[in-house]
């Protein structure tokens, strides 16, 4: 019959499996976890191992559950399966999300038990949960929340219940969030207690309140365990804990339960995703059984063996090979640039030089880096989709605040106006002035009114003068000095640095969009030509949605790009602090190597996004600020060492070597050669052994060989010749 099967897709819809892919497709009973590497058919796979169960084994398809975490994945597992076995398996199978499946346990249950309930996602005017939580916190800490604090809160909500964390430990976990305990407690008892007499659900409400249904009603549970005598779990790396114990439920205690996931690619663990559960799957299942599917079918050779030896450096893993039987194509380039600025004009080069623009991506850490990239996308008239965008950038209050300060400076006169940025400066205007302001003479600059008040300071007087004269000028400067003025003139940066420390907002953040604001502001005469540039990139990004599926380039954050694949690929603003972030990078110098960790396989999975062309951009100011390269691209160049096992790999002299280093702003290295005697500030005497492209080998003696970057060394002064 195995036999029969495979010739049968083979012929009838020319789909061939190697062993290892066989070997998973024909389990029947106990867990089995699959281990697929990036382009290993996964999907093809678990679809395979449904059809398989019903033609093999005659289950029938209503007692087969196929889950995975996004809808888009449930629809092309669902998609995909009915476009191979629609003829002959035309319904039954249940292809579910997580929090679907959880929804229609919670809707049987409540309806049953006469529970009314609603949903608190989306936009309800009445009850919503981003109002119910900005609500709630003006009641705790007396204070509006600005949205980028309201998600930080969300996710941190999120993340509590999808590890089900208890209450009495939140303080083991360093959630920015003031009086998060009591802001979480009564957020939770007025979705119980409301004046809607509802009982009201997030999404992550659906997690909970399907497994506290499943756990304390035996006879619903039975009732899912008996209908569904396979569970199948697609992208397995990506569920939390919350979601694993559900699985659980359902497959016991048959446990016919058969994960598909790659270890490696568990990037989620803001939500809740721990690659240990993927681990720990022989100790909790002591029948169970792993299957490895290492062979990569999508990407060139070298692509595969670069990522497979990245990836290795991480400790929490599987150990796995990836490999591939593909040829080397184009050499991976590791970019280095000196400027994001720079690196707008690469890519839009490089970009020029194709008709085709659908198979290609660019690829970033951060939805911020859009927004330059966007506008000389945009600027070029070429063509882009962006898979996802965050929206705050265009209402972010920063923004808004910059605004503000132009308005003031056109009427002085409004009290109002001032009342929303008097404490986004150093005005030193007390609220106490602000309500003296509103009974003043409402037709008289509000500092000339401050000035004639009763005691006050000459300094003062002179201050406010100062401040007169500054917002005088202010309405007539061009944006980017308006920009400029308000940042460092007002001192606008600084309150901003004040405020980050209290709230435990990032700082950096803040900063990175006043420099881009300042960036989008630059040749332009006037705010209007400024506020039109900017709804324009907003109706771009928003308008870019139609473009999926046309001749266009694909620009999607390294989250988002899992499970897609392109011929070109390129990974940009490759720095420390955006890949891997700083929170992992001060949690690995405290000893935690966890983020650093969870920061490579998000990096492992862009590069094995690409087919064939892979350009890894690093750069060395942002925003005018000097950066450092990815300690990831430093690795990767430490991976080029041929005295180490990539020489297997490198052909040093040929096309199919597995990288080239392209630096624009190179520094000359004419004087350092094979044999010649050098002095590094670090490890002292030694002697150059070989050199190539950027890379030096260096005999230290006593130390060693090490392997160091020539145009570092020169740049900083660290190697000289003797």
């Amino acid at each position: 019959m195995n036999k029969d099967f495979f010739n049968f897709l083979s012929s009838t819809c020319n789909i061939n499996f190697n062993d290892k892919q066989k070997s998973a497709i024909i389990q029947k009973t106990d867990p089995i976890l699959v281990l697929a590497s990036p382009g290993s058919g996964k999907t093809t796979v678990l679809n395979a191992h449904i059809a398989y169960l019903i033609f093999k084994y005659k289950i029938h398809p209503k007692n087969i559950l196929a889950l995975t975490f996004s809808k888009s994945a449930a629809k092309d597992m669902d998609d995909r399966f009915y476009k191979t076995y629609g003829k002959i398996i035309p319904s039954g199978v249940k292809f579910s999300t997580i929090h679907s499946f959880s929804y229609r346990i919670i809707r049987g249950y409540y309806r049953q038990n006469n529970i009314p309930y609603d949903l608190v996602e989306g936009m309800k005017n009445q009850y919503n949960k981003n109002m119910i939580l900005k609500n709630i916190n003006k009641q705790i800490n007396n204070t509006r929340i600005n949205d980028d604090k309201l998600e930080e809160l969300s996710n941190a909500i999120s993340f509590v219940k999808n590890l089900m964390i208890q209450p009495k430990d939140f303080d083991t976990y360093n959630f920015q969030i003031k009086n998060f305990n009591q802001i979480f407690k009564t957020y939770e008892n007025y979705k119980k207690n409301n004046e809607y007499k509802l009982r009201l659900l997030d999404f992550d409400d659906m997690l909970i309140e399907a497994n506290t249904i499943l756990e304390n009603n035996p006879y619903i549970l039975k009732l899912y365990q008996k209908q569904y005598e396979y569970v199948l779990m697609d992208e397995g790396q990506d569920t939390s804990l919350i979601q694993n114990k559900i699985i659980e439920k359902i497959a016991f205690p048959q446990n016919n339960l058969f994960v598909v996931c790659d270890d490696d690619q568990s990037i989620f663990g803001f939500r809740g995703a721990d690659p240990k559960y993927l681990l720990d799957f022989k100790d909790r299942y002591k029948k169970g059984s792993v299957i490895f599917m290492e062979q990569n079918y999508r990407s060139s050779k070298n692509i595969v063996d670069v990522s497979n030896l990245l990836i290795r450096n991480n400790t929490k893993r599987y150990a796995k090979n990836m490999f591939t039987d593909n040829h080397s194509q184009k050499p991976i380039n590791i970019v280095k640039l000196d400027s994001d600025t720079d690196q707008y004009n690469y890519l839009i080069t490089e970009v020029k030089k194709n008709k085709d623009l659908s198979d290609i991506a660019i690829l970033y850490r951060n939805n911020m880096s859009t927004i330059n990239l966007v506008d000389a996308l945009y600027t070029e008239n070429i063509s882009f989709y962006m898979k996802d965008y965050s929206k705050h950038f265009f209402n972010h209050w920063v923004l808004n605040d910059l605004l503000n300060f132009v308005r003031f400076s056109y009427d002085t006169t409004n009290v109002h106006s001032l009342e929303s940025i008097y404490t986004k400066f150093n005005s030193y205007i007390s609220r106490k002035e602000i309500e003296y302001l509103k009974g003043a003479d409402l037709s008289k600059s509000v500092f000339d009114n401050l000035i004639h008040m009763t005691d006050v300071k000459d300094f003062r007087k002179r201050n406010l003068q100062k401040f007169k004269k500054g917002f005088d000028r202010l309405k007539d400067l061009s944006p980017f000095n308006i920009i400029h003025f308000i940042r460092y003139d007002l001192k606008y940066e600084e309150r901003l640095d004040s405020y980050c420390k209290v709230t435990g907002y990032s700082m950096d953040n803040l900063i990175n969009i006043l420099s881009t604001l300042e960036n989008l502001s630059k040749g332009l005469s006037t705010m209007d030509a400024f506020v039109d540039k900017l709804n324009n990139l907003k109706f771009a990004m928003d308008d870019s949605k139609f473009n999926k599926n046309k001749n266009a380039i694909t620009l999607s954050t390294l989250h988002s790009s899992k499970g897609l694949e392109f011929e070109k690929v390129y990974m940009i603003d490759l720095i420390d602090g955006q890949i891997p972030n700083s929170e992992s990078i001060k949690s690995y110098d405290d000893g935690d190597i966890h983020g650093l960790e969870e920061e490579r396989r998000l990096w492992y999975v862009g590069m094995t996004r690409a087919k064939k062309n892979l350009d890894l951009i690093t750069i060395n100011h942002k925003n005018s600020e000097y950066v450092h390269q990815s300690r990831f691209i430093t690795e990767l160049m430490e991976i080029m060492n041929p005295t180490t096992e990539i020489r297997s790999i490198k052909k040093s002299k040929s096309q199919n070597k597995p990288f080239t280093i392209l630096n624009t702003n190179a520094v000359d290295t004419s004087h350092l050669s094979r044999n010649v005697k050098v002095n590094h500030k670090a490890f002292g005497v030694g002697t150059i052994k070989s050199i190539d492209e950027d890379i030096l080998i260096i005999d230290f003696g006593k130390l060693g060989l090490k392997q160091l970057s020539a145009q570092m060394c020169v740049s900083k002064n660290l190697l000289i010749r003797i």
